[in-house]
């Protein structure tokens, strides 16, 4: 009877564990499986790492975008891109939810079972790790099981949680990049853009170039004020211009005698010496400061207005070099000049041409006022000028850009000395040549920022401008390129890319100056062209293949659709603070133990 029960019991046994493990099997992959259904954003996490619009996102997800993210942390980018790719993850399940999707536990199986693994929108091939033989056989549950708790250690519901969110983002994804629509013209048109290119040869008239080719004199900056009185005007504060102490700086400026190739050095530098013969003149009444300077100064915006070097405060003074502020501070006599000084890569002979003090009105300071007004607007319609008088010249001629360019520099202007004695114009920004060292700006502090005139001022194009001095130009060869919507290498131009690839033939001269904008603020770059070569599209060549270009077109918008969807929605929920990190996420922590916060957009890389 003993033997019997025992029989009986160790039946029972078997049969009992049996259905443990089929239970455990169902449990894991039934419908009734925790976390499977509906896409659920739990993973079995306890853990709010994330909200976005409401909805929590917990640690098992974090783990899950964490581990398929590439890359190292440094500086918190792997922080960053897991939270996007959760934000992005969420936005597209939640949309999918709000129209209605269930992603079914069927659903979730088949594509586990089937070798597919999705994450960050895309589907990949997991059957290396799923299959056995190598990825060659079968589905393997133990391998399967292996992949889940080593990857992402996380038990299989927990895993198929995660996935069956992933499907219902992907779903969604596809709807909407799915639902632009492009008909076989569209794609006829971006074919032939995408296959017509062309080459062109440039000149570029750039207003920065010629803004620092400027040779300004008092007489210009007394025009200028004259003409554009109320825009200088509405720059003057008078709060920042009283109790000043002020003085205005002359140099002369000579760089150092390289040394000879052969022979012996000489003992004093010739520099030197001329400065030392320059100051000698000076001071018996033979030569003034500001001839000596015109003639000797090695910068050539110098020696236009006579060395002057701008107005100091006194009492900080910032002149490039320690040594020569300290000069200028022990001369008390206007007129009286410094000893030939070494400092840098040169030699400077200073003065102290003049001196005011009090509260300054604005006659004695519209000419520091109009300086940086003026100068932009003058050098662009230099460069504007100087754009129109090229193509002039290149029609005239005859000859290619290519052979004018850089022998024959059209809007290069060699300064020619005028009559206006400069007296007291503020230097900005250096002006040394590259021996020399960079000019600082004089330290009285520039006016407070004064609201803008009413209207834009422009200049008239018969205006006046200063003389200039040399402008290097050189014609640019741009190699046999698509259109890239209305974008060149000189800025956006509508029209420079409507003549390259509608209006003009190989070997013509387009026969306008063209704008070409870059930066919102900044003024347009001036461009003659001429193109150089020309391939049209092969039209014939569509028409063989044209489901196949529609088909990309539409993929390549669709994306765009998408991309533009996830901003916009991102967005609107940034705005209203719907989408919260846990705070100490956006906390990196050195060896040291130093922590930093990490920056994050979540719609940036979206």
């Amino acid at each position: 009877m003993f033997d019997n029960l025992r029989k009986s019991g160790s039946s029972m046994i078997v049969w009992v564990l049996f259905g443990i493990l089929i239970a455990g099997f169902v449990i894991s992959f039934g419908p009734q499986s925790v976390g499977s259904s509906q896409g659920c954003s739990g993973g079995g996490g306890r853990q709010t790492m994330l909200t976005v619009n409401g909805q929590s996102i917990d640690d098992a997800a974090w783990r899950f975008v964490w581990q398929v993210t590439q890359g190292g942390d440094e500086g918190g980018e792997r922080k960053r891109a897991t939270l996007t790719g959760l934000v992005r993850r969420e936005l597209l399940a939640q949309e999918a939810a709000r129209r209605g999707l269930r992603v079914s536990d069927d659903l979730i199986d088949y594509t586990i079972t089937h070798g597919e693994f999705r994450s960050a929108g895309h589907r990949q091939d997991a059957r290396p790790a799923f299959f056995d033989d190598g990825g060659k056989g079968v589905f393997s549950y133990k391998l399967f099981k292996l992949f889940t708790n080593n990857r992402f250690n996380m038990s299989i519901a927990a895993y198929k949680r995660q996935q069956g969110r992933e499907i219902l983002a992907t779903t969604m994804a596809s709807i909407l990049s799915g639902s632009v629509a492009v008909s076989r013209e569209e794609a006829r048109a971006q074919y032939i853009a995408d296959n017509t290119t062309v080459g062109y040869d440039a000149v570029r008239f750039a207003p920065a170039a010629y803004t620092r080719a400027l040779l300004v004199t008092d007489a210009d900056l007394d025009r200028y004020v004259a003409a554009h009185e109320a825009e200088v005007k509405a720059t003057y504060a008078e709060a920042a211009w009283k109790g000043k102490k002020q003085l205005r700086v002359r140099r002369i400026f000579v760089p150092t005698t390289p040394p000879p190739a052969t022979g012996a050095t000489p003992t004093v530098d010739p520099a030197k010496v001329k400065l030392d013969a320059a100051r000698a003149d000076i001071v018996a009444g033979r030569k003034t400061f500001a001839a000596a300077a015109g003639a000797l100064d090695n910068d050539e915006a110098f020696r236009a207005r006579g060395g002057d070097w701008g107005w100091y405060d006194e009492a900080a003074m910032t002149l490039p070099v320690p040594t020569l502020n300290d000069a200028v501070k022990a001369l008390t006599k206007a007129g009286e000049l410094t000893p030939v000084l070494s400092a840098g890569d040169g030699f400077y002979l200073l003065t102290v041409a003049e001196r005011r003090e009090g509260d300054l009105t604005f006659e004695q300071v519209k000419r520091e006022l109009a300086e940086p007004l003026a100068k932009p607007k003058w050098g662009q319609e230099a460069a504007r000028r100087a754009a129109a008088a090229a193509l002039d010249a290149a029609k005239a001629s005859g000859k290619p850009l290519a052979e004018l360019y850089p022998a024959n520099k059209i809007g290069q202007v060699e300064f020619t000395r005028t009559h206006d004695v400069p007296t007291a114009w503020m230097q900005a920004g250096g002006g040394s040549a590259t021996q020399d060292p960079p000019a600082a700006a004089p330290a009285a502090p520039p006016p407070p920022a004064a609201p803008p005139p009413p209207t834009q001022v422009t200049l008239a194009a018969t205006e006046q401008l200063p003389a200039l001095g040399k402008v290097e130009l050189a014609v640019e060869q741009k190699p046999a390129l698509p259109r890239r919507g209305n974008w060149t290498d000189f800025g956006e131009s509508a029209a420079l890319n409507k003549a390259l690839f509608e209006e003009l033939t190989a070997g013509a001269l387009a026969p306008t100056v063209f704008e070409a904008k870059g930066g919102e603020k900044d003024p347009p770059t001036y461009v003659i062209v001429q193109v150089t070569s020309k391939t049209l599209a092969d039209v014939k060549e569509f028409e063989k293949d044209a489901d196949k270009y529609v088909a990309e077109l539409a993929e390549l918008r669709g994306a765009q659709y998408l991309s533009e969807w996830l901003r916009h929605k991102c967005k609107a929920l940034v705005a209203g603070n719907g989408i919260r990190a846990r705070t100490d996420i956006l906390v990196s922590v050195d060896d040291q133990g130093k922590r930093t916060q990490i920056a994050w957009d979540p719609c940036r890389s979206l």
